[in-house]
Order: structure tokens, then sequence, then C-alpha cells
């Protein structure tokens, strides 16, 4: 896993920040593509433009830490506590759950485990 890692935090912090990017500058398509809302109101654009700022931020992060070693145990402490939070949402949340949701859900859930190995490895 070690030999690994470098790829794995690439590749998962390019999509986590891709896809904060789409919801800061889209949200109206991320809202509408991921959790099916077809018309949302201000205040649900203003937080899925502050979500995509957060997760941007995450991916950089995951990415950065790719190269960094030092930061690399608490960044991916918070990345695995953001990919947590979201299957924990997606899946036992309030809204019904879409496949765009349940998608973001797996994959996050997947890099979530990946991080979590590295870590105990």
């Amino acid at each position: 896993m070690t030999s690994s890692i470098g790829w794995i935090l690439i590749v998962s912090g390019l999509l986590t920040a891709l896809g904060g990017l789409v919801a800061l500058v889209a949200p109206k398509f991320q809202l509408r593509t991921t959790y099916g809302v077809e018309n949302p109101g201000g205040a649900a654009v203003f937080l899925i433009q502050h979500w995509g700022v957060l997760i941007l931020a995450v991916g950089c992060l995951i990415i950065y830490s790719a190269y960094d070693p030092a930061i690399r145990v608490p960044v991916l402490i918070v990345a695995i506590a953001e990919k947590v939070a979201i299957g924990w949402f997606v899946f036992f949340g309030p809204l019904p759950r879409t496949t765009g949701m349940t998608v973001t859900a797996v994959g996050d859930g997947i890099f979530a485990i990946l991080y979590v190995l590295y870590l105990v490895g």
C-alpha cells in the first residue's frame, strides 16, 4: 500500500477537487445531477457553493499530501471524516437517494477505506 499511496492520493484528490469545483462554479448543475434538485432556492445554491469550496480544499490537500508525507496523516484523517460523513448522509440521511449520490458515496467510501488501510499499515 505504501508504494501505491502517491498515485492513489493524486487520483482521489483530483476527483475530490473536481467534485468541489463543479459545486462551486455550477451549483445548480451539481444539485440537479447529483441530488435531483430541479429548482434550488438561493440558500441551497449558497450552501452547495460553500460546500464546493470546502471539498475543493480537501481535494487539494489530498493531492499536496502525496508530495509531502509530513502532512499526510492529518490530511487523511480529515479526508476520511469527510468521506465517511457523505456516505453516512447519503445512506442514512433524510434525502431520497439518487444514483449520483450513491456513486459519490461509494467512491468516497472506497477512498476512505484505502486511506485507513494506508494509515494502519
